[in-house]
């Protein structure tokens, strides 16, 4: 057993060229994506276009399901970068490699902090849910690191004894209220509920009130930005507007009095997805959690780790609403915890029993790893990638020697060194050359350019009640606001009034396909758009 780090590694360096890797690589290939991309991309250009940025609007129209941070951030870098896909994609690329980073700053100064920092920060870059959340236009990412600064600054104000940090504390909580809106405040709020509810059972033995006082008031400190925008959003829009941020989307989802995008589940919903939440590091992870019971009466930092896990856990299943990227807050907690279950067994010593638990579990996780450029190579021939698929193998193949052998051994360091190697070279491939060859026939920029070609020839254009997505991406691929038709009468209307005018519309559209013209036809998905114009 080796569990020696070679001192020639600097972890924090390894973790930023990591990182940037894994979320950088071929974030341009392919167009945006899924209907979550085209939406958050088109609000954060229709602001720049509209050169207002108070209000989130949507061709036109306010949107305030969430507050504006991450749509200022994409605007941004809309701006900077032009009308590219990557430029949306940035700030969750962004808030992606500094939530992996914050492991390097706030570990600096515990036992093995190399190796806690090292574990920790590839654990959590090579979960295949975070990273690709990484590269995907939206919150998620935004409101992981937000929320992973405010509960890592509140932990470690004691720890470290750096009163400093309630200042780091309230800007997480800042970053996540100004990203989701009450969420970014529920769910560190519950962490720290549930944690100082323990603390003084096991630990203290009685309750410090100044434990208890201290995040509340840096919490109020970081409302005040939301705060602040909610004041000017009430003066320029009225409480409605109000209204429908803090409690429509926020308390409404939750309760499931708001069914407009709720995405309603069964409370089970997430425990039916335990088996691919944390994926690749599942089984390790939930051996960690069940071994690492018995050390939460004697680790603080532990005891700290769990109750980020769980008490979100819990909250959001009993929550409405449910996705499955409502879970990427939990991510830094599994990958810290799993580290540090790692770091404390064999720092400790294993016994003879214990070690043919580690390599048989050691066993487990070399399988599932090896899986992984078995699948991608496979993938990479059926889109017409030899030569990519050759080189995936060559790199892989020494690697997946070292992992084994590493694994009947129980060295840590080639193990880890092995398996980062053997995903990261599956990855990059992966989003490099495969997601892009998938998604040739799923671009909605297909559907937009096919309708820009009708601008272009000098005719009108208009959507007949377009979804989020294909307004946003009118917004983004067009960089214009687009007539919005709702009903067929004003269709006939705007029909009557301007015959040549193209409205774009969906197969399922309830008109009477008698009086207009269908002019072309393009598949999107599952879903077929018609070009009609007047008879």
């Amino acid at each position: 057993m080796d569990f020696r780090l070679p001192g020639w590694l600097r972890p924090g360096l390894v973790l930023l060229l990591l990182a940037c890797l894994l979320t950088f690589s071929g974030l341009n290939r392919l167009d945006l994506r899924e209907s979550t991309e085209p939406r958050e991309a088109g609000i954060a250009a229709d602001m720049l276009q509209q050169g207002q940025f108070l209000v989130p609007t949507l061709n036109g129209r306010p949107f305030l399901e969430k507050p504006p941070l991450s749509y200022w951030l994409q605007g941004a870098a809309i701006w900077l970068f032009g009308y590219e896909a990557f430029a949306p994609r940035l700030p969750s690329a962004l808030a992606g490699i500094a939530t992996v980073l914050l492991f390097v700053f706030f570990f600096r100064k515990s036992p093995e902090k190399d190796w806690l920092t090292l574990l920790s920060g590839c654990l959590l870059i090579t979960m295949a849910s975070f990273v690709e959340y990484a590269r995907t236009a939206g919150q998620d990412a935004m409101l992981a690191f937000g929320v992973s600064l405010a509960l890592l600054s509140f932990y470690f104000t004691r720890e470290d004894r750096s009163p400093g940090l309630w200042l780091l504390y309230s800007a997480g909580i800042a970053i996540a209220t100004l990203t989701k809106g009450v969420v970014g405040l529920a769910i560190p709020g519950v962490v720290i509920l549930v944690y100082l509810l323990a603390e003084s059972i096991c630990f203290d033995r009685r309750l410090v009130v100044a434990n208890w006082l201290y995040p509340a008031a840096f919490a109020l400190l970081g409302l005040l930005p939301i705060l602040a925008w909610l004041w000017t959003l009430f003066a320029a829009q009225g409480f409605d507007a109000v209204r429908e941020v803090v409690w429509t989307n926020s308390v409404g989802r939750f309760e499931g009095e708001y069914s407009q995008g709720a995405h309603a589940e069964p409370f089970y919903f997430y425990l039916k997805r335990l088996p691919e939440t944390f994926q690749p590091w599942s089984v390790l992870l939930y051996v960690a959690i069940w071994q690492s019971i018995r050390l939460l009466r004697k680790n603080r930092r532990m005891l700290f780790l769990f109750c980020w896990m769980v008490a979100p856990y819990v909250l959001l299943s009993i929550s409405a609403g449910k996705r499955p990227s409502y879970l990427l807050m939990l991510y830094p907690a599994a990958a810290a915890l799993l580290a540090h279950f790692v770091v404390q067994t064999f720092a400790a010593g294993v016994s003879a029993s214990g070690l043919r638990k580690a390599r048989w579990l050691a066993g487990i996780q070399a399988m599932i790893v090896s899986a992984i450029p078995l699948y991608v190579v496979f993938r990479l021939v059926k889109v017409d990638a030899p030569l990519v698929a050759g080189l995936c193998a060559v790199v892989a193949l020494p690697l997946l020697f070292v992992l084994w052998r590493s694994a009947v051994r129980l060295r840590i360091f080639p193990f880890a060194a092995a398996c980062v190697g053997i995903l990261g070279t599956a990855y990059v491939a992966y989003f490099s050359f495969v997601v892009p060859h998938d998604d040739q026939g799923k671009s909605v920029r297909r559907v937009i350019e096919r309708l820009a070609d009708f601008a272009a020839s000098g005719r009108p254009i208009a959507l007949y009640q377009p979804t989020e997505r294909i307004e946003g991406a009118v917004s983004f691929y067009l960089q214009r606001e687009v007539p919005v038709l709702v009903g067929e009468k004003a269709l006939q209307q705007a029909l009557a009034a301007a015959p040549d005018t193209v409205v774009l519309l969906d197969e399922a559209a309830l008109v009477d396909r008698a009086r207009v013209r269908d002019e072309a036809q393009i598949d999107y998905g599952k879903t077929r758009y018609h070009y009609v114009s007047g008879n």
